[in-house]
């Protein structure tokens, strides 16, 4: 191997005497080898492939040609100014991905990737696209080592994961349009019958008691279910109590659950560096023994509701808690899964990384009283926990609503995958609204929202969400509506494919729609 190396470093230098004079030194890693290299000779790799002498002719019969093609994928944007990955980039997130990413860009004493993220962050300030070779080239270090199976292994998987998104929209596109409409609903415009209950819950796995917002309609008295929404990961009420005061003007009580530890509270003190970062058990045992403890509240009166049933509805994390309370809990092989799972660093599927992190802790056994009518969720996820259909036993009707530019939790290989993880219930639909985000539930700058642009820790953009993310929030609140009213009836939402309502093309799909989408 090490003559190998020598005649390596001997081919490049008499290759391009000017090549050698580059100021900037690139140990390109791979198998086993270290070659050291200037810019311009990276860029210059794919010329020397077709070369014949009797180092490229080892390197082709040991299957080493995977090296003159780095150049390619140098060239491939990773950051864009207008997209997800910057503003991922400069959330909670970021340090997850920059982490890994440092496994393939190293820079001496830079183990947390912040030359790295300083450098993305001051490219993005000039340039629309960053590529890899950017990131090189502007690199405050005068020796980086770079990776390329780890490199050519996320950029592929990035490649792939788009070329899905592409023939999705295709495929939308290309459906049969229906006639069908949602039934004309009376307009409530006045909300002065709404009563804001603040509540505290006293429960054995919390110090402090749960704090809990209730929203009630004093005129309308109802059996009306009672939802129970769970914001997101580092979520904030205020960002979806849009929803809960549309349904309470419509009769439903909506009770929101605030997870201490990992809400955006905790993830401002995070930045801030007086508190650590919040562990496994903050997303999800405490998140479950907080609805839990919600349920059995609800269950013995304390909420002071006509019934004791109850409809769970969330956004992302909440979604998937909500699935692991009503459903079975991840099967033998999840470890298997998440280790292959995240050969990729799941920069594609960010909530891969959170999935896996399931395995860190035992979940506890929930014996709940079974009495949730219905779930429903934005911007699911599950797809390691229950990857075949029908793994995760949800028998009740479910709702679940995405976005074709949702890249934390795509519609594919995520969203798709949870929603046919349930049984064959008639009443489940997808919702897909073309264009939307991740983000897209999120509504800033509410009427009802308290200083909520200071404590978004996400920091997403106005532009980034949408260009008026109450169209996709107002289409939402409609098939929610449907979705509940029908509910009660035993009745299934007819299916919608390829409507517009408000500048918004969207589809609202049965099981077996989805399954040929994703066949074909």
């Amino acid at each position: 191997m090490k003559f190998i190396f020598i005649l390596f470093l001997s081919f490049f230098s008499f290759c391009s005497a000017k090549d050698a004079m580059a100021a900037e030194k690139i140990n390109i890693k791979f198998e086993e080898m270290s070659i050291p290299l200037t810019i311009d000779q990276l860029l210059n790799l794919e010329n020397y492939k077709n070369d014949s002498t009797e180092l490229i002719d080892w390197f082709k019969q040991n299957d080493f040609l995977k090296v003159f093609e780095i150049s390619r994928f140098l060239k491939f944007p990773v950051f864009k100014e207008e997209s997800l990955n910057r503003q991922v980039l400069r959330s909670w997130v970021g340090n997850k991905i920059l982490s890994e990413l440092s496994n393939t860009i190293l820079v001496p004493n830079d183990k947390e990737g912040i030359k790295v993220f300083n450098t993305i962050e001051s490219l993005l300030e000039f340039k629309n696209e960053v590529t890899t070779l950017d990131i090189l080239k502007a690199l405050p270090s005068e020796e980086i080592s770079l990776d390329i199976d780890n490199l050519i292994l996320i950029i592929s998987s990035w490649k792939k994961e788009l070329e899905k998104q592409q023939s999705l929209n295709l495929k939308l596109k290309s459906l049969e349009k229906t006639n069908n409409s949602f039934s004309k609903k009376k307009i409530y415009k006045g909300d002065s019958d709404l009563i804001k209950i603040n509540k505290k819950i006293y429960s054995s796995h919390r110090g402090e008691p749960l704090k809990i917002e209730l929203w009630k309609n004093k005129k309308t008295k109802s059996n009306k279910d009672l939802i129970i929404f769970m914001p997101g990961l580092g979520g904030n009420i205020d960002n979806f109590r849009w929803i809960g005061i549309e349904l309470s003007k419509r009769g439903w009580p909506v009770l929101f659950i605030d997870h201490e530890g990992s809400n955006s509270e905790a993830f401002l003190e995070v930045f801030k560096g007086t508190n650590s970062i919040p562990t496994s058990a903050d997303f999800f045992l405490y998140r479950i023994k907080d609805l839990d403890a919600v349920i059995k509240a609800h269950n013995n009166g304390k909420l002071g509701l006509a019934n004791d049933s109850y409809i769970l509805m969330g956004h992302s994390l909440g979604a998937l808690i909500a699935f692991l309370y009503e459903g079975d809990l991840p099967k033998d092989d999840f470890e298997k899964r998440c280790d292959l799972a995240l050969k990729d660093f799941a920069i594609t599927n960010l909530s891969k990384l959170l999935q896996c992190q399931l395995n860190e802790i035992p979940l506890p056994e929930i014996i709940n009283s079974k009495k949730a009518n219905g779930i429903i969720g934005f911007n699911s996820f599950g797809s390691l926990i229950w990857p075949n259909e029908k793994n995760s036993g949800i028998e009740i009707p479910v709702l679940l609503i995405g976005g074709t530019y949702d890249l934390i939790t795509p519609l594919l290989s995520e969203q798709f995958k949870v929603f046919l993880s349930t049984t064959n219930n008639p009443l489940n639909r997808f919702l897909i609204i073309e264009g939307s985000s991740h983000f897209s539930p999120i509504r800033i700058n509410d009427k009802y929202s308290e200083n909520i642009e200071n404590n978004d820790i996400f920091k997403i953009n106005k532009s980034f969400i949408g260009s008026n993310p109450y169209y996709f929030q107002n289409l939402s609140l409609k098939v929610i509506v449907e979705f509940l009213e029908n509910i009660n009836n035993n009745e299934s939402i007819k299916v919608i494919k390829n409507q517009t309502e408000s500048n918004l093309d969207f589809h609202l799909l049965d099981r077996e729609t989805l399954k040929a989408i994703i066949k074909n």
